[in-house]
């Protein structure tokens, strides 16, 4: 069991470990996460000398200085730089504070979306080539299938009493080649499509926001009414991966000017991500 003092009412009040460990959960995750991959920000690590003034992100005591990650708010302790670069820590104008809070999470959620449409590009350039080395080999193609299959079934003619996939293949042959290319060609453009939205949303970039989520809403009707014909794991998956990236764009990052449109985001980012959100979050050692 742990005492801690209440401000409200100046009695101590009991907690128990399972509630600290509740209490005990951070929210900075991402930050955490992101931390954990690039390493702390620090500012000021060779200064000569820190100030009060510099109290939100360095402190000096008992020979250790202690310096404040402008992400994830850790403090690091260092020992006093030998070789002083600088006489003093960075002022604040100088110093760019790193994606945090929800700007932060939004950059993961978009490049877990361009993550999903690399995978795309590669399905579908991966159609392309097939298609198109089809079309060029068709010839050979054909006889070695009519080849292989023959010694399957035990003799010439054997592929017309094909069932289930291999006859279905066997259509393959004779579709237009006119038609393939088209096919070919559409796969080729879709991918290039994808791989537009896909650079632009891991850059995190505002057009690329709404190219995706016009790109997204064209097919939804389409997979309702595919839905509406036959229910399969994947079209419910696609459904739902689609139909969950348009509703986080469009209410999220508040396009076409939504819930206050993109002032309201770059307003909302400064106060939860910028040096008000470091003042907020910084506590300041009590003075005896």
């Amino acid at each position: 069991m742990a005492h801690r003092p209440d401000r409200r009412r100046g009695r101590s009040v009991c907690y128990s470990y399972r509630t600290m460990k509740r209490r005990a959960r951070p929210s900075n995750n991402y930050e955490l996460f992101t931390c954990a991959l690039k390493g702390h920000e620090l500012v000021g690590v060779d200064a000569a000398t820190v100030t009060e003034q510099d109290a939100v992100f360095a402190r000096e005591a008992d020979g250790v200085r202690w310096y404040r990650c402008l992400r994830c708010d850790a403090w690091i302790p260092t020992p006093l730089p030998v070789t002083p670069v600088s006489d003093t820590v960075p002022t604040r104008e100088q110093v760019e504070i790193p994606l945090r809070g929800p700007a932060l999470r939004d950059r993961y959620v978009l490049r877990l979306i361009a993550l999903d449409r690399f995978i795309h590009v590669v399905v579908l350039t991966g159609l392309a080539i097939v298609i198109f080395f089809f079309l060029g080999h068709r010839r050979a193609l054909q006889s070695d299938y009519n080849r292989i299959m023959s010694a399957f079934t035990g003799g010439p003619g054997g592929t017309n009493d094909l069932h289930g996939f291999l006859a279905h293949f066997k259509h393959w042959f004779f579709v237009n080649p006119a038609h393939l290319y088209e096919v070919g060609i559409a796969a080729l453009a879709y991918g290039a499509l994808e791989a537009t939205e896909m650079v632009g949303l891991w850059f995190a970039k505002r057009w690329a926001e709404y190219l995706t989520f016009i790109a997204t809403i064209v097919f939804i009707p389409l997979e309702v009414y595919e839905l509406a014909h036959s229910i399969t794991t994947l079209k419910l998956a696609t459904f739902a991966i689609n139909l969950a990236i348009a509703l986080y764009l469009l209410l999220a990052k508040r396009l076409f000017g939504l819930r206050g449109g993109h002032k309201a985001v770059i307003a909302r980012r400064r106060a939860l991500g910028g040096w008000a959100a470091v003042e907020a979050n910084t506590v300041y050692p009590a003075k005896v």
